[in-house]
């Protein structure tokens, strides 16, 4: 977001609540921002993924505790008059929704942990819309034209499975029969995030309505229907084998998990936090079998790509049963800087 600035007399229509000194002058500061036509889950493409919207933002004056705001529908340019000289924290808050559980109104926000500490849930992100935040420190002075960047982040984090190949090699009551790749999906997705902060777990985290896709693609669950493009592919039933490696890259989304170590469900007496997990659901033969590859700790705006995939033997019949080892599935899933996820909109990896 560039911002400039151009001192301009203060004007009694002000409202009160904005009244600076007498002396004081008033800068109009131009935000502008600039995206993709759409935002990328599963069918669109990666350079959609920066797509902007509907955005505000905000401008608080530490010192006196008022605040500009404006937001806009499209990404034209945005205009507040701020007091020179003043320190202001801007926040810009992107794609965020008018209606649902979610739902955000920026003419209800009054101080900054409005914003800070407005919950978003997952379903919010839309496949015209991931959810962005961001903020940064200005001044504006008086005179000469200012820029100032706000970077925002999304707050979803992504993961990537990158392909996989079947090796039955050492296996040979398995070599003879038909492997299938019945559906890809991330399980253990945490419903809501801070728009401030990484994690918000709350008063739900240790219980199973925290989460979404506990036991795999909603086994006893009912969840919105905007969850499933953000979560899983189903029904992609294509047959792999050693000489036919599967090539297609498939991407879904979830709020940021700071649980990075799994667990085996069968040690647990009742439910606790869960790490995220990537499941790959096949059938060898006629038996159902799944691939649990265990996310890292994972954080908003941060790519985690499953690569270098290989399946050696049959997998479990569960997948939050945690048995998988190097004989039956290898892989790297790993942080990574990917170029589709900086440039436009000015959205940024650490």
């Amino acid at each position: 977001m560039a911002l400039s600035g151009c001192a301009v007399p203060y004007s009694p229509e002000e409202p009160a609540w904005y009244a600076p000194e007498a002396d004081s002058l008033l800068v109009n500061v131009v935000f502008s921002i600039s995206g993709a036509e759409s935002t990328k889950v599963t069918g669109v493409s990666y350079e959609d993924e920066s797509a902007i919207g509907r955005w505000a933002v905000f401008a608080f004056d530490s010192r006196a505790g008022h605040f500009r705001r404006e937001s806009s529908d499209t990404e034209a340019p945005l205009t507040l008059q701020l007091i020179a000289g003043r320190n202001y924290t801007c926040y810009a808050i992107v794609n965020y929704p008018l209606t649902g559980t979610g739902a955000f109104d920026p003419s209800s926000v009054r101080t900054s942990d409005d914003l800070t500490e407005k919950v978003a849930y997952l379903g919010d992100n839309r496949k015209q819309a991931l959810l962005m935040f961001g903020n940064a420190s200005v001044t504006p002075m008086q005179g000469a034209a200012q820029n100032v960047t706000i970077n925002v982040k999304r707050l979803v984090s992504r993961i990537d499975l990158r392909g996989l190949t079947v090796d039955f090699s050492a296996k040979p009551n398995l070599a003879g029969k038909t492997f299938t790749l019945r559906s890809v999906y991330v399980t253990n997705a945490y419903r809501t995030s801070l728009y401030g902060n990484d994690y918000s777990f709350q008063e739900l985290s240790g219980t199973r309505q925290a989460w979404y896709n506990t036991g795999g693609w909603h086994r006893g669950e009912s969840p919105e229907s905007s969850i499933d493009a953000l979560l899983g592919d189903i029904g992609i039933n294509t047959v792999i084998s050693a000489g036919n490696p599967y090539t297609v890259n498939h991407s879904f989304y979830t709020f940021p998990n700071p649980t990075g170590e799994a667990e085996d469900i069968r040690t647990i007496g009742g439910w606790t936090r869960r790490c995220t997990r990537l499941v790959i659901e096949a059938s060898i033969g006629s038996d159902i079998v799944y691939y649990a590859i265990t996310a890292p700790q994972m954080e908003r705006n941060c790519i985690y790509a499953a690569s270098n995939v290989i399946i050696r033997g049959r997998g479990s019949n569960d997948p939050e049963i945690i048995d998988i080892d190097p004989d039956i599935i290898m892989a790297d899933i790993v942080p990574i800087i990917d170029d589709s996820w900086d440039g436009a909109g000015n959205i940024v990896l650490d």
